[in-house]
């Protein structure tokens, strides 16, 4: 079952509203296996629950998606620039976290955690 977008993520060590760094994100992700969700769409990551646009978009390219797997994104952003995650550690990229909970994902139950990228304007000078 979902979490609520107000709750807290208790058992996640994250809040939603809480700005945390991509490369913080990918370490909790990895180390209590839960999956972490990139919206590049605010008005979608805020209204529509992961499980929801999981099944809109499944027939949807992950790349062609207005979301994508945190992992996807690094190992993407990394294929196109080796030195991608030395910037990252250089000059942070901050995600918001929107929600967490669990829901079903790929046909288990996950614990996941959905962030919101900033807008471009909100990016200092992160060259990607």
């Amino acid at each position: 079952m979902e979490t609520k977008r107000g709750e807290e993520c208790r058992t996640f060590a994250v809040t939603p509203g809480e700005k945390i760094d991509i490369l913080e994100l990918e370490e909790l992700g990895r180390r209590y296996n839960i999956v972490i969700y990139l919206y590049f769409e605010d008005e979608l990551a805020r209204k529509v629950s992961i499980s929801d646009d999981l099944a809109t978009y499944k027939d949807v390219p992950e790349y062609e998606r207005p979301f994508i797997r945190l992992e996807s994104f690094i190992s993407f952003a990394g294929s196109q620039d080796p030195g991608f995650r030395d910037k990252l550690s250089e000059l942070p990229l901050i995600l918001e976290v929107i929600a967490c909970g669990e829901a079903v994902i790929e046909g288990e139950e996950r614990r996941y955690i959905t962030t919101l990228m900033p807008f471009l304007d909100e990016m200092d000078a992160l060259e990607i």
